[in-house]
This record gives structure tokens, sequence and C-alpha cells, in this order.
């Protein structure tokens, strides 16, 4: 089974691509957070190690195709930009998992977490906001989802992960 630590050896790689799709660097560490954080909620269901690369470049494409998306919809002037239902609207179970997860956070971790994903801020944003270093912001939000992953795993019915 591949575990979240795996992931940290393809981030530079799918930083490069990711630089590639949105020519910014800001843009490119945000689609990459967006990825990574998708990619620690289904790391278990991996069973070989050597599909994880490729997984996590299709994960990445896809968030990068949603923001496409979501922009095209917003010039048609539908503001809300929303294409899909998301994930915790298919899934109610997980969605309260999701929420007392966050709910064991402190504060500040579920606050940079809430802007980052569920407001879809910037880490330029945040930072702006905070009054903090965008660095600082990129890596609170690194061992926010870290801790948040971990109380997720605690919470969830072993069966499931």
């Amino acid at each position: 089974m591949v575990g979240t630590a795996e992931l940290v050896r393809y981030v530079d790689g799918l930083h490069a691509a990711a630089r590639k799709m949105t020519s910014s660097d800001a843009e490119a560490e945000d689609l990459v957070q967006d990825c990574l954080a998708s990619a620690v909620q289904g790391v278990s269901c991996i069973r070989r190690a050597e599909l994880l690369g490729a997984w996590l470049h299709q994960i990445l494409r896809r968030r990068w195709y949603d923001i496409l998306r979501r922009r095209a919809l917003e010039r048609r002037g539908r503001p809300d930009g929303r294409a899909a239902a998301t994930a915790a609207d298919a899934d109610p179970a997980g969605s309260e998992l999701v929420r007392r997860a966050l709910g064991a956070l402190e504060l500040d971790a579920r606050r940079v977490l809430e802007m980052r994903f569920f407001q879809s801020r910037t880490s330029v944003e945040i930072a702006r906001e905070l009054g903090r270093p965008v660095g600082s912001v990129r890596s609170q939000v690194f061992y926010a989802l870290r801790k948040f992953e971990s109380e997720f795993r605690r919470l969830c019915p072993k069966e499931t992960v």
C-alpha cells in the first residue's frame, strides 16, 4: 500500500507540469496544493507504487480543467462557476467526517484550510488577508493538511481507510 509520505517525491514534477499549464508560479503552487489535498484523501487506495506518479498527474490535469471550466463559466456570466457537484455533495457521510476532522484542528489550521479549499482562495489572497508572507501561508496549509489527514484517518471507519 502507498502512503502519503511517498507523495513528497513527486512535488517537483507536479510543480513543473503545473507551471507549464498555468504560466504562473503562484497559480502553479496553488494547483499543486489542490492536487496533493485530493491525493491525500485517496492515496491509501493505490496498491502499486509505480502507478502513483501517473495518478498524481491525472489529478493535477483534472484540477486544471476544473479551473478552466470555472473561468469559462464566469466569462459567460455565471459568477458561481460551479461546473460539477463536489465530493461532499455526493457523499454526506464523508462530508460529516470532514467536518469532524476540521473541528478537531486548532483554529488557525482550520481557518487556512477553510479559506484555501472551501472558499477557493489562493495562497496569495490568504496571505494578504492574514498579513503573513505567502511562503508562511503555504507552509501552514501543508502542515494543517497533515494534521487534518491524521485526524480524518483516526475518525474514519477502519474498513474505509
